[in-house]
């Protein structure tokens, strides 16, 4: 893993590179942007380039010497990752992370602390954090990985400076599917259009065969005929991953209507999601007003809202069928 490695990231990786080139490494960092776009790799390959022992043309870690692979290996004991355990990042993980931080480097001069998922910092964790931002040791280096900095405490955000990370464009996420992970031409495309921008993401449903589901889960969905085990199981008993697949529909049923909203409005229609039902998306949209689809959206994002607050499953997903099924 390099910053050749890192795609779509050009100005975030540049800043980075200059800052090295430059000796002018700030303390601490905060990764800004959406998730699987590249913040977590970038964070590495920045920690990679401040311990590799033969850097590459000024700013490009070599991934070959031993220092780099153990970084690449996460065994690098001059290179922390700190991750939550449940919801939050406990306070004595970072007081370990910092006293750690604070000593000499093991085998390099640098030492890097990175935090992947900086959001679940609590208020106990973030002052514990907040010592080691104020009155930081030499050659040290903190990232704080979030999707923006209202996730972060104002007093530990005003102490990082921030790099931005942009969602890639649909057009070279469906390039970069098709000619590097050699995924379908029409899989591609939906993939890059639904997965708003995250490279991540779009590998996940690919994983998952999401383009081979994806149009069963709308017929279910939409069948007022079917119960609600039918349209998606609720059986299992991992709620994370519960989660994880009731949003995974929601995003698919969000794509068909936002089509159908494109559908009813006059002018070309080449953007659609789900492109090959565009036949489909136009008659059903017939069927409905501009209003009607515009609360089903509506009503698929509150559900979303409630899943990410725990609300109970059963009772926001029955909800939200009895808004998809009205005429």
């Amino acid at each position: 893993m390099s910053f050749k490695d890192i795609i779509g990231q050009d100005s975030a990786v540049s800043l980075l590179k200059q800052s090295f080139r430059l000796g002018r490494i700030a303390h601490a960092y905060m990764f800004l942007g959406p998730d699987g776009i590249g913040k977590k790799k970038t964070a590495l390959s920045f920690a990679k380039l401040l311990v590799c022992e033969d850097v590459q043309n000024s700013d490009e870690p070599c991934g070959r010497c031993p220092t780099c692979l153990k970084a690449d290996a996460a065994s690098h004991p001059d290179i922390q990752w700190v991750y939550p355990d449940g919801q939050f990042i406990k306070i004595d993980s970072i007081r370990e992370a910092c006293r750690r931080l604070s000593l000499k480097g093991f085998e390099s001069s640098f030492k890097a602390l990175i935090i992947p998922q900086a959001e679940a910092l609590n208020d106990e964790s973030s002052n514990a954090l907040l010592k080691t931002l104020e009155e930081p040791s030499s050659q040290t280096l903190i990232i704080l990985i979030a999707p923006s900095p209202k996730s972060i405490l104002p007093t530990i955000a005003s102490r990082c400076q921030r790099v931005a990370f942009a969602s890639l464009n649909p057009g070279v996420l469906d390039k970069i599917l098709q000619e590097k992970f050699g995924v379908g031409r029409q899989e591609a495309l939906y993939l890059a259009r639904i997965s708003q921008g995250s490279l991540g993401q779009a590998l996940r449903y690919r994983d998952n065969q999401l383009f081979d589901r994806k149009n069963k889960i709308i017929e279910d969905a939409l069948n007022a005929r079917l119960r609600l085990d039918a349209f998606i199981d609720l059986s299992g008993q991992d709620r994370s991953e519960k989660n994880d697949m009731i949003e995974e529909a929601l995003f698919v049923l969000s794509s068909w209507f936002r089509d159908m909203f494109v559908g009813k409005v006059p002018g070309p229609h080449e953007n659609y999601i789900n492109l090959d039902k565009r036949d489909d998306i136009i008659r059903a949209a017939r069927d409905l007003s501009l209003a009607d689809i515009e609360t089903r959206i509506k009503a698929i994002a509150e559900t979303f809202e409630e899943i990410g607050r725990n609300v109970n499953a059963r009772i926001s997903l029955t909800k939200l069928r009895v808004e998809l099924w009205k005429h």
